[in-house]
């Protein structure tokens, strides 16, 4: 068993909607922030074979390529980073099976993880998703953290697409994010340059059901920075 970046992996559209779930008054400590994409592939992943990859557990995850999941062996610790965030029973077992790994690879808590991976690629998972040869439409849907900073605003950022993907010449990347209700919008930015806050992409928004709705529409890979309160 093994763990393999994916990257640059060649796509020519992207559509994203991001809902923050809200988990409480504003007292509690943290929001989920459900990300749900869908790519259209110009390339296979792997042409050969079905491809298996672990989808970012944290926010910090989103900054790193895509892991492909592997039958072959490991010998040193694995770390995985995963935010505090409510998750189905398969994913978070799977969850607790890496986090083993930090401590050992032995054959047993490898045995476990391709078990609990298996589970997960089979049913409903935020964790991972298979990718056939051939397929050129994708759907990745995956979950992090809204924390709370120390004024007591939230906030949470996205990079469309993820590091593992390169939109192509002509391509574009959609992108709205649906706010919980009773939150006001301190700041949204969309920045072409992560590093520049002064080159911030056109964005929309609108009240819709109660709900604050953001959206922007770009070419390139941008990062995305939403901060809010109750």
């Amino acid at each position: 068993m093994a763990f393999k970046d994916v990257v640059n992996v060649p796509i020519t559209k992207i559509d994203t909607v991001i809902e923050v779930i809200s988990k409480g008054d504003g007292s509690h400590e943290r929001d989920q922030v459900m990300v749900s994409s869908n790519l259209t592939l110009t390339a296979d992943i792997d042409s050969a074979e079905e491809a298996t990859l672990l989808l970012p557990m944290a926010s910090e995850a989103q900054q790193q390529p895509i892991v492909r999941y592997t039958d072959e062996h490991v010998k040193d610790g694995v770390v995985f980073k995963f935010d505090p965030i409510d998750r189905s029973l398969n994913d978070q077992e799977l969850i607790e099976r890496l986090e083993a790994l930090a401590d050992g690879t032995g054959k047993a808590e490898q045995n476990k993880v391709a078990t609990q991976i298996d589970r997960c690629a089979a049913g409903i998972s935020s964790a991972v998703v298979r990718v056939k040869p051939g397929q050129r439409n994708l759907r990745l849907f995956y979950e992090i953290a809204a924390p709370k900073a120390e004024d007591g605003a939230f906030e949470f950022q996205v990079i469309g697409p993820l590091p593992s993907f390169v939109i192509q010449g002509g391509g574009s990347i959609s992108l709205l994010s649906i706010l919980p209700r009773a939150t006001t919008v301190e700041s949204a930015v969309g920045l072409q340059n992560p590093n520049d806050e002064g080159s911030a992409i056109e964005k929309v928004e609108h009240d819709i059901a109660g709900r604050r709705v953001i959206g922007w529409f770009w070419q390139v890979d941008p990062l995305f920075k939403v901060r809010y309160r109750y």
